[in-house]
């Protein structure tokens, strides 16, 4: 009569069976996180982009005006000569003044017709603020514009990733915006893989710069 066989697994079997599996189950939690990874980073992105994306058609539709107004007009009192904009500071932060058209006759004809309108960075709040009337120098009361927060603010300097100038030879003004996940950059850098940034720039044409 044969004996039967008695077949079993053996320790060194087993242990390379487990490492397999471990192996496969990392494998599948790596592919997780990655997906999960760009997912996030791309919807991000996303927000991002259009936030900074709204900004600048706010800017471009008030610039080269609405239908009932005239857009940006020059004023020979600002600096450089026949600029519809200007860099200045409300409440010690920087702010983009713009010169509008209101009676739309184009020219400028001083806030007692025409009227100003600004764009203030508030760097406590990482926040683009618009005054619809800002006539005289005078702020009233303003809107916040941006829904995710901006990291840089406004500045014409070559140091700055965000500025507005303006061009009087081509007529137009150029405005760069840059939106961070994370505006205080801390624990990750802003525009890094952890706090992605978005940068937008748009060229607004203007519709007349009268000096007038």
């Amino acid at each position: 009569m044969k004996s039967r066989l008695n077949k079993s697994v053996t320790l060194i079997e087993l242990l390379i069976a487990l490492c397999i599996f471990a192996l496969i189950v990392i494998g599948f939690s790596s592919i997780d996180t990655f997906s999960r990874y760009q997912v996030i980073n791309s919807d991000r992105r996303a927000k991002l982009q259009n936030d900074a994306s709204y900004v600048l058609e706010h800017m471009a539709k008030n610039l080269t005006g609405t239908g009932t107004s005239g857009g940006a007009v020059g004023d020979v009192t600002n600096t450089p000569t026949s600029s519809p904009v200007s860099l200045t500071t409300i409440g010690g932060e920087n702010a983009i003044v713009i010169n509008i058209d209101y009676n739309n006759n184009g020219k400028w004809d001083g806030t007692s017709t025409d009227r100003q309108i600004a764009y203030r960075y508030s760097a406590a709040n990482y926040e683009i603020w618009y005054y619809s009337l800002y006539s005289g120098g005078t702020p009233g009361s303003y809107e916040v514009i941006t829904s995710k927060k901006i990291r840089p603010d406004f500045s014409s300097t070559t140091s700055q990733p965000t500025y507005c100038t303006y061009n009087s030879a081509n007529n137009y003004i150029e405005v760069q915006i840059t939106s961070c996940w994370d505006p205080d950059g801390s624990p990750a850098v802003c525009g890094s893989l952890d706090n992605p940034a978005f940068i937008m720039k748009n060229r607004i044409y203007m519709p007349a710069v009268s000096t007038h």
